[in-house]
């Protein structure tokens, strides 16, 4: 370093950095994150992840980070607000299917990589030229809310989520893996009075995510089954979805928050100021629009956006359900043309709907 820094001093110019390009500095975090690998370990053997087979992919990344960055020692973990002010009723039926709030966002990827680095650029000026860094934002096979919680900041929930007590879970997570030896005690110290530091410590009785999410994909305490869950069917699936999960379909077009909208953690943060100025998609497309799209469509109108992850026959698919779940007539009179689709998926989801209508009635 090019001058003695505190190690107070350094936290807080590294929080002060993180503050200025709109994240919160989480905290300095341990690479060993084996505990958490073994569990992720069982999770997969579980069948928990659904046909998210890549999940199985480089195990032995997940469990040695370190492995990430030759000589890494630390991560600094940070943190990007995206809540939008969305509120849950489950008893309101909206005109309109929602969006995940990130989702409604540019392409985190990139903007939160230029964040970091940009903190990382003046960190730079603190230490010796030959410290190594490596910046990543869910573009690596690393366990980001394992490394969340090693930084000391929060915890995990029981609905899986990494949870600060003051900020909510609505955070992106980014790290920024250094060979630079940053000591740090934050992890060993409890993060508030009454949570505890075990990575599932803070919820305590409350059971609000699990008594409402819809499909019981939160049945077991701090553990997610994806076959259950409506993020998964809505982004991740690329087949026809069953018809028990239509109806959700029509709430949430793509992604979910339910389970983060009821936590009591979220109920008093503040829309994110930050993430106002990054919002690609201020409402919902037209469903039927978005069923009946083209190649140039789907780029104008999502190339950019995290909705991509579902391809354009995910988001056709997702369409056509909530179009129909939300009874919106001007479907049937492209069910003609849906039925000759190129698109398997579109053809076997135009099937499904009398299925569904039979269901409906009875």
């Amino acid at each position: 370093m090019q001058k003695a820094t505190s190690k107070f001093d350094l936290k807080n110019k590294i929080a002060s950095l993180a503050k200025d390009e709109g994240l919160l500095f989480l905290g300095v975090a341990d690479l060993n994150t084996r505990i958490d690998a073994a569990r992720y370990r069982q999770w997969l053997n579980e069948s928990r992840h659904a046909s998210m087979t890549w999940m199985t992919n480089h195990l032995e990344l997940r469990e040695h980070p370190e492995m990430l960055l030759t000589g890494a020692k630390t991560a600094l973990v940070f943190g990007f607000s995206y809540y939008l002010g969305d509120r849950w009723n489950r008893h309101e039926d909206g005109s309109k299917p929602l969006i995940a709030q990130y989702a409604r966002l540019k392409d985190y990827h990139s903007f939160l990589r230029k964040k970091v680095d940009a903190v990382q650029k003046e960190l730079s000026k603190l230490c010796a030229s030959e410290v190594e860094w490596r910046i990543t934002v869910d573009s690596a096979p690393v366990l980001e809310r394992a490394l969340a919680f090693k930084a000391g900041a929060g915890f995990i929930g029981k609905n899986t989520c990494f949870i600060h007590p003051q900020e909510g879970s609505f955070l992106l997570l980014a790290e920024l893996f250094t060979t630079w030896s940053i000591a740090d005690d934050s992890a060993s110290q409890k993060v508030s009075g009454h949570l505890d530091r075990t990575p599932d410590g803070g919820c305590g009785t409350c059971k609000r995510c699990q008594v409402h999410c819809p499909t019981g994909a939160l049945d077991e305490d701090y553990r997610i089954d994806a076959r259950k869950c409506i993020s998964y069917w809505t982004i991740e699936h690329r087949g026809l979805i069953p018809l028990e999960y239509w109806p959700w379909v029509g709430h949430y077009l793509f992604g979910c928050d339910i389970c983060q909208l009821v936590c009591p953690y979220n109920r008093n943060i503040k829309t994110a100021a930050a993430a106002r100025r990054m919002i690609r998609l201020p409402v919902a497309p037209d469903l039927v629009a978005m069923a009946n799209m083209d190649q140039s469509f789907y780029e104008k109108e999502f190339g950019g956006t995290p909705l991509t992850r579902a391809k354009r026959s995910g988001l056709r698919r997702n369409a056509i359900i909530a179009a129909v779940v939300k009874n919106d007539k001007r479907i049937y009179e492209i069910f003609g043309q849906l039925k000759e689709d190129s698109d398997p998926v579109i053809r076997g989801t135009i099937e499904q709907v009398t299925q569904y209508q039979r269901l409906k009635i009875s």
